[in-house]
């Protein structure tokens, strides 16, 4: 394994000083071209990221505050206030029902016992 890399790190060099002065120029302002695109790339990418999560940002803002609107005029709807209303009207009434309910049922529960213990 070792012999490998040797062998590729001595062709690299050797391969390296056959090239020319002018070709080892070329070789490095094409690599500073690549890195400088590279570069151009990634800030444009960022930039349109950035528009991105912004208008993101500001369809999420706008939602709430409509959703928020939506739900202030449903809970002032006048509709909406009566049904409210007949609602816990109807759940006192079952109340007071459930717990005559009850009483009853004792009632009833220590008139059996009292009977069967005579």
């Amino acid at each position: 394994m070792r012999t490998l890399a040797y062998a590729a790190a001595l062709g690299l060099a050797l391969s390296a000083a056959a090239c020319t002065k002018a070709d080892q120029q070329k070789t490095a302002n094409d690599t500073q071209a690549a890195a400088a695109d590279v570069k151009d790339t990634g800030e444009q990418l960022g930039n349109q990221l950035k528009e991105g999560a912004g208008a993101v940002g500001n369809d999420v803002k706008d939602t709430v505050k409509d959703a928020g609107a939506q739900l202030k005029a449903v809970t002032h709807d006048p509709d909406v206030k009566k049904a409210g209303a007949e609602v816990k009207a109807a759940l006192k009434d079952l109340g007071v029902s459930v717990k005559e309910a009850a009483k009853e049922s004792k009632d009833g529960a220590q008139q059996a016992g009292n009977a069967a213990t005579r």
